[in-house]
């Protein structure tokens, strides 16, 4: 290879990183009153959403489910982080997704990875998937790059198929 190497710090963009998932019985978290303190588990925007919402318990369950999987997901680091560094929010249509903070938004940075989160309520319990993966990448032409190395790849294969003459396989010749 010539030229000068680029290394990447973080995976290629949308690359799986982590896969986290949790299922949590409700009626387990509805006694925690540890849960409920602000600052341990959950922040206190958090907790007041909770408080707020239809059906608490569910609220909390899912909460605590969201970031079980969210640990369960992230790769190994030899970082500490905190339950409250993973604030779960809302947007106006109600999904979910995480607000990061403090040295876990800065481990995130600075790999450059991304976080989805996925929560169901169904019969007392509440699943929780976190899937983790690549950003941005670090070197600005490597989108362009790759789209354009995508597009040769898919001209030599129109080509070679052209050749090729279609055959249905078991059809009668």
């Amino acid at each position: 290879m010539d030229g000068p190497r680029r290394q990447l710090t973080g995976p290629p963009a949308g690359a799986p990183v982590g896969l986290g998932h949790d299922l949590q019985l409700v009626s387990e978290v509805e006694g925690a009153s540890a849960l409920k303190e602000p600052g341990v588990f959950f922040t206190p925007a958090e907790l007041r959403r909770i408080a707020s919402a239809t059906s608490p318990a569910e609220s909390l369950a899912g909460g605590f489910s969201a970031k079980e999987a969210l640990f369960k997901a992230l790769p190994a680091a030899g970082e500490t982080w905190f339950w409250t560094d993973a604030e779960l929010v809302h947007d106006r249509h109600g999904a979910p997704r995480f607000h990061a903070r403090g040295p876990l938004a800065d481990h995130l940075a600075r790999h450059r990875l991304r976080v989805s989160v996925s929560l169901s309520h169904s019969g007392g319990f509440v699943s929780s998937v976190v899937i983790v993966t690549g950003g941005t990448s670090a070197d600005p032409r490597l989108p362009s790059t790759l789209h354009t190395f995508r597009r040769t790849i898919r001209r030599g294969i129109r080509r070679v198929l052209r050749r090729v003459p279609a055959q249905t396989a078991g059809a009668p010749q």
